[in-house]
């Protein structure tokens, strides 16, 4: 186990820095970050609320971006560190660079800096020093046992299902609540 992690990590390392040292950005699903997005033409239009605030519109969908706090209503801008697809459309109606907003930890340095710690060998298990009470634990599998049958799915309930009002049985004989006219003891109210 051992001697894979360090074969990885020294594969790694020579691929950093054999990497083209003229590009300060390292991605590894594209080359940009808007490469695939350029032939889907996600944007229809792009709207300045302010100079760092848009408005781009998505076909029916309408997303905020916020490029002074790196923020977008669709929560990929916040969560990759990178502009997502409406923040690329706001850049490029901006006519700026993609890479003053992107997360320093795409960098080119911080990949080269991230494999610099060596990893050290593993000597053979037979040498290891396990102190005596990890020795002497033994950890069992897991002991839950699954439940016979079909499992019983639950519908998944939307925000106005969760928050809406209950429908309540009224009786149309008797006009109280909590049960209906077939199962009503009491007598019919006359009009």
């Amino acid at each position: 186990m051992g001697d894979r992690i360090s074969k990885n990590f020294a594969e790694a390392r020579e691929k950093s820095t054999e990497a083209d040292a003229h590009k300060r950005f390292k991605f590894r699903r594209c080359e940009t970050p808007g490469q695939n997005v350029k032939d889907r033409g996600v944007w229809d239009f792009v709207r300045d609320s302010t100079d760092h605030i848009h408005t781009v519109i998505d076909g029916v969908k309408r997303y905020i971006v916020c490029l002074q706090n790196k923020r977008c209503s669709c929560g990929q801008f916040q969560l990759d560190e990178l502009p997502c697809a409406h923040a690329l459309a706001a850049l490029r109606h901006m006519n700026e660079s993609y890479e003053n907003y992107c997360s320093p930890y795409y960098t080119r340095e911080s990949l080269l800096h991230s494999y610099e710690i060596p990893v050290d060998p593993l000597p053979d298990e037979s040498k290891w020093n396990v102190p005596q009470h990890i020795a002497e634990e033994v950890v069992m599998p897991p002991t839950g046992k699954r439940q016979s049958g079909r499992p019983q799915n639950q519908r998944y309930k939307r925000h106005d299902d969760v928050n809406g009002k209950k429908y309540k049985v009224s009786c149309r004989n008797c006009g109280l609540e909590g049960h209906n006219k077939r199962s009503c003891k009491n007598a019919p109210n006359r009009k």
